[in-house]
């Protein structure tokens, strides 16, 4: 049977009041003497705070809702697993909700959560690239849950909150900038899902890194896949049809997909084609052939989104606050300087 505050209380012959004061961490009152008697009591049955019920006592809620559309990709569960970490550590629920990509979800999905008892949101889906009116339109009903709302994109919400960024567009240029330093000049692209601006971003930044190089756009050599490892292995037939010396894959899972395609029709990576991913998902490193690839620090991102609820329902605060994280190029084995 689980310990509460009053069962402490009627321990320590000290009030509930006394207790929670005690708990609090929190300069007061309460003598050291009583407040290290609490602790040691607390301590001995491994008390914990029943969240629920501190949150009605400081009118203020500690669950926190995360929405997300792809649990298993793994770039998205590293960072729902980062942030039930921080939240776990600062005695934070959370609630997760799967939002697909469809017309109207993210309506209707609001609308549920309006009735809901949160203290903040973690809009942790994927951004799809919106006109001028559907960004007002979500930024009204988001902002209307009356939450500090935390995001991985940049939606250009207008309430309290931190947009915690990556540069996918530097990532993108910094991949294909990589290939073309080694000499290919057909490089093919397995992108992700086409309506992401996540996709538009490393699309943006491929085709930067051509143009510096003189090497005209092809749409041609653009295979559309939806960032899973299937999508990668489809991408392969078409990619090779097309000449390509290498293959950019917009995240590591579609690359694996690739390796596995290569492996079924007796190509050799990267002796006959070069590939580089994007993420540095676990296991990249570990391949048969390791998987050079672009670091996303999804750790660090999921810690910092956590860490930043937190601190809105603590503190809050009412500003809107932006950080970008940079990419990092891995260099492994899978792309090799082409021999003409």
């Amino acid at each position: 049977m689980k310990v509460t505050i009053k069962d402490i209380a009627r321990e320590c012959g000290v009030s509930v009041a006394t207790v929670s004061l005690a708990l609090s961490g929190k300069s007061n009152r309460i003598s050291q003497a009583t407040r290290q008697k609490v602790i040691a009591v607390a301590e001995k049955y491994k008390y914990t705070p029943n969240n629920a019920a501190v949150s009605l006592v400081k009118q203020k809620s500690r669950m926190i809702t995360m929405v997300s559309n792809d649990l298993t990709n793994p770039h998205i569960s590293a960072i729902v697993m980062a942030v039930s970490r921080v939240l776990e550590k600062n005695n934070c629920g959370m609630i997760s909700r799967f939002l697909e990509s469809e017309p109207g979800g993210d309506r209707d999905l609001i609308s549920r959560m309006s009735s809901e008892n949160m203290g903040a949101v973690i809009w942790a889906k994927s951004l799809e690239i919106m006109d001028e009116q559907q960004t007002q339109q979500l930024d009204r009903e988001i902002t209307g849950l009356g939450v500090p709302v935390m995001t991985m994109d940049q939606y250009r919400l207008s309430c309290p909150g931190i947009d915690v960024c990556f540069d996918y567009r530097e990532g993108g240029y910094l991949a294909a900038r990589h290939l073309l330093e080694l000499g290919h000049r057909r490089i093919g692209c397995v992108a992700g899902t086409r309506s992401f601006q996540v996709t538009q971003d490393r699309l943006d930044g491929y085709r930067q890194a051509l143009a510096e190089f003189s090497v005209e756009y092809d749409p041609e050599l653009i295979y559309y896949g939806n960032y899973t490892m299937n999508s990668g292995y489809e991408a392969f037939p078409y990619l090779m049809g097309q000449k390509v010396t290498a293959i950019f894959s917009m995240n590591d899972e579609m690359a694996f997909g690739l390796y596995r395609a290569a492996r079924n029709y007796g190509v050799k990576i990267p002796q006959d084609i070069s590939v580089i991913g994007f993420d540095n998902v676990p296991f990249a490193d570990v391949m048969e052939v390791p998987l050079t690839t672009i670091r996303v620090p999804v750790e660090e991102m999921g810690q910092m989104l956590g860490e930043k609820a937190v601190e809105f329902i603590d503190t809050g605060k009412t500003e809107r606050e932006k950080i970008v994280y940079r990419p990092q190029l891995m260099l492994r084995a899978s792309t090799r300087k082409i021999t003409r």
